[in-house]
């Protein structure tokens, strides 16, 4: 009893491999022509024991067979599932580990393609182009804040308007939306940085119309992204103050990647209009 409780402890590769060596047949040619005789000698008398020796090879073979295919199931589980080369995803989280990664690859096209797995995962990409491109919203959550960090913050659009030259209405929007009455409050001229945080400070949001002439990582984003979709890709970042909102419910002709970067926004997405285009609305 006691060897049969550790053998069902055993692993199917290594029971296999144990009774492999019980239940191999021999290949010593004397012994197979005794074997044979023996065969014979019992056929004489009322061959039943050739029977049972026939019966008895197809036992074991059946059993070597059945051990056989549990044992590569269970290496085939040990190696993970099989992964097409569409939904292959970079192995890090770090957007400068993936970025550094992706250097690696020559293939423009892989190199797009494994920047989107990371960018949807754990959606994978097949059946996300399958079943809800162009067709219904999808909402991806994860347990990691940081997931997109590096990408854009508010520390980098802090620099970029004391360093940079930022248009009003050219590069960024000042908007409200009170009231169900939508406003535009661009002065004119550059966008100095403490007047757009005075501006925020009233409850007003910021739309920075094109981070990627401003920050090398989302351009680097953008232009690997481009080869997935084959067109241009563009960009805009959204800062809310906390309870307020900037813009009325509206659709996009687009299709639109939401990204949450930082703080908390509450989304609504509202079923399809008419066109089939979903209403998105957040504040």
């Amino acid at each position: 009893k006691k060897k049969t409780m550790e053998s069902e402890h055993m692993s199917a590769f290594a029971l296999y491999q144990s009774l492999q060596l019980d239940l191999s047949p021999p290949v010593k040619k004397p012994f197979q022509r005794v074997q044979v005789e023996v065969k014979k000698k019992k056929k004489k008398v009322n061959g039943s024991a050739a029977v049972s020796v026939n019966q008895s090879r197809a036992k074991r073979k059946k059993i070597r067979n059945k051990l056989l295919k549990a044992a590569n199931k269970e290496e085939s589980k040990k190696a993970g599932p099989e992964i097409t080369q569409e939904e292959e995803s970079v192995t890090g989280e770090c957007l400068d580990a993936v970025l550094t990664e992706l250097t690696k690859v020559n293939n423009s096209r892989e190199r797009a393609s494994k920047l989107f797995q990371w960018l949807i995962k754990p959606v994978p990409a097949k059946s996300f182009f399958r079943e809800t491109w162009e067709k219904k919203p999808v909402f991806v959550q994860r347990k990691n804040p940081d997931y997109y960090k590096g990408l854009f913050s508010t520390a980098e659009f802090d620099r970029i308007l004391r360093e940079e030259n930022v248009q009003y209405g050219l590069n960024l929007d000042i908007t409200s939306y009170v009231n169900g009455k939508r406003e535009t409050h661009n002065p004119p001229g550059r966008a100095l940085p403490f007047t757009v945080w005075d501006f925020y400070e009233s409850g007003c949001s910021v739309r920075l119309l094109n981070p990627q002439a401003f920050s090398s990582t989302v351009w680097n984003v953008l232009s690997i992204l481009q080869e997935q979709f084959g067109s241009m890709a563009g960009a805009n970042v959204y800062l809310t103050p906390p309870g307020t909102q900037g813009f009325a419910p509206h659709y996009d002709d687009i299709e639109a990647f939401v990204v949450q970067l930082e703080g908390k926004k509450h989304w609504r997405v509202y079923s399809p209009s008419s066109s089939h285009i979903p209403i998105i609305s957040a504040s």
